[in-house]
């Protein structure tokens, strides 16, 4: 063989394993999203509790509590809501808990905690909510459904234009005298 065939073979065997790797990336998106998600929220919850800083976690949990239409919790709740968030994160990203149910587990919690340990100590350890979050899969009998993809990358990056308003963008538009009327 030549030189040039041999080179071109090369080319061709690493395009097919680029090609293969995408499509097996595309059809696993799900998984990788929800890894992905885990992995940064550790990272964030690690580096602050070195720091002893709550700036990106309650920055976090504030924006659940509003996409929930909670009032925010107080900042000695936010270290415990945050690893709770993380712990579910995958299995929602996978679709194994839908988000309906996660915002479930999410309040029942909330709710449970600002009642019986408004103080957040004794804070429940990662275990702990884990067990707790296996606890509500298992009892509420949650499972993923056959059509559901799970969170994609089009969900993600999607412009969301005309799929809601914020509060803010209703709020504007009443005051201006604007219809909102999603097409």
């Amino acid at each position: 063989m030549t030189a040039p065939s041999k080179s071109r073979r090369k080319l061709w065997i690493a395009a097919a394993l680029v090609a293969l790797l995408a499509a097996v990336a595309y059809h696993q998106q799900s998984q990788l999203i929800g890894i992905a998600a885990r992995w940064h929220l550790q990272r964030v919850s690690s580096a602050e509790e070195k720091t002893g800083d709550l700036t990106q976690r309650r920055r976090t949990i504030r924006r659940i509590h509003r996409q929930l239409l909670m009032d925010p919790p107080p900042d000695a709740l936010v270290p415990e809501l945050y690893d709770l968030v993380t712990l579910a994160s995958a299995r929602v990203a996978t679709g194994e808990i839908s988000l309906n149910w996660s915002a479930y587990i999410y309040t029942s919690h909330y709710r449970t905690l600002a009642l019986e340990r408004p103080s957040g100590e004794p804070r429940a350890s990662r275990e702990e909510l884990g067990k707790y979050v296996q606890q509500q899969v298992e009892f509420y009998y949650l499972r993923k459904r056959p059509d559901s993809e799970g969170i994609r990358l089009d969900d993600l990056i999607g412009d969301g234009a005309g799929e809601s308003y914020t509060v803010e963008e209703i709020e504007e538009a009443h005051r201006q005298g604007r219809d909102l009327t999603l097409e």
